[in-house]
């Protein structure tokens, strides 16, 4: 939903064809999303958090649910889960940035 110049809401659809018509593919959108993230003023803090806290307790916590509990945009959210799950360890910090997780799309993560 976004807020028009005279203060009506109206709703965006957003659909997998997305990056395909605005011109932008997985990985361009996902470098822009992590650039993003890792600019967030509270973004190591969270990361530390999550890795120290959430993730002991709850390991198979969503992205959605992670956002909900912590506060934390949900952009934030799947980034940091991205980092900190085990099969992104071994890639450093350039290589996660540069490309998408295989085979996931930004709207998979808020369906867990």
């Amino acid at each position: 939903m976004v807020e028009t110049l005279n203060s009506r809401f109206r709703l965006i659809p957003c659909d997998s064809g997305m990056s395909a018509r605005s011109g932008y593919d997985v990985a361009a959108l996902w470098e822009i999303l992590t650039d993003t993230v890792h600019a967030l003023p509270m973004y190591k803090h969270h990361k530390r958090y999550v890795e120290k806290n959430v993730l002991p307790e709850k390991p198979r916590i969503s992205a959605k649910e992670m956002a909900l509990v912590t506060g934390m945009p949900l952009g934030e959210a799947i980034v940091i889960l991205e980092e900190l799950r085990p099969s992104s360890k071994g890639a450093t910090e350039d290589e996660s940035k540069a490309k998408a997780p295989a085979g996931k799309s930004l709207l998979d993560y808020g369906t867990k």
